[in-house]
């Protein structure tokens, strides 16, 4: 239990610290243009390549690049984890991205479902609300799985082959 509350609480801090960084930087842009491109994004299509160009990318790359390069995200490290192979040494790039890739699909599901075709707040009544249910059935199970696998391992590290460690 107490691997699954520490590996819960680093993706919790690095999601705060990318949180700040990316929405501090869409407030720049907003200030510093006058309002661009919130001002001009209106097709869903539009907001979501917006949102993956200048949010998803962004937190693919922190995490792909800090499990490869350093085997860890600042959040692992700040609690002394790090990501491995079976045999302990560091990850390949393929294995961070695939990890990467499967830990962040139901956020990038939850986009394309609330964004595409038009976003839930341009529209009367969203044509499928029930299938935001999709990605968050999806979290609930990876929480679910990380607890029966006390920490050890979570479901994106069973595809990628990868595990976290205490250090």
């Amino acid at each position: 239990m107490k691997l699954t509350l520490v590996r819960l609480t680093a993706y919790g801090l690095d999601f705060i610290m990318l949180a700040l960084v990316l929405v501090g930087l869409q407030l720049a842009a907003y200030h510093l243009t006058g309002g661009f491109p919130f001002d001009r994004l209106v097709k869903g299509y539009q907001i979501e390549c917006w949102v993956l160009a200048t949010m998803s990318f962004p937190v693919w790359l922190y995490f792909i690049v800090s499990e490869y390069f350093f085997g860890a995200t600042l959040g692992k490290k700040l609690l002394r984890l790090s990501v491995t192979r079976r045999d302990g040494e560091r990850i390949s790039f393929i294995q961070a991205a695939g990890r990467t890739c499967l830990k962040l699909l139901p956020w990038e599901l939850t986009h394309l479902i609330v964004l595409v075709p038009d976003p839930w707040w341009n529209v009367p009544e969203p044509p499928y609300p029930a299938l935001v249910l999709i990605p968050n059935g999806m979290i609930l199970l990876y929480i679910v799985f990380l607890l029966l696998n006390r920490g050890k391992r979570a479901l994106h590290d069973i595809p990628a082959g990868t595990f976290v460690r205490h250090r």
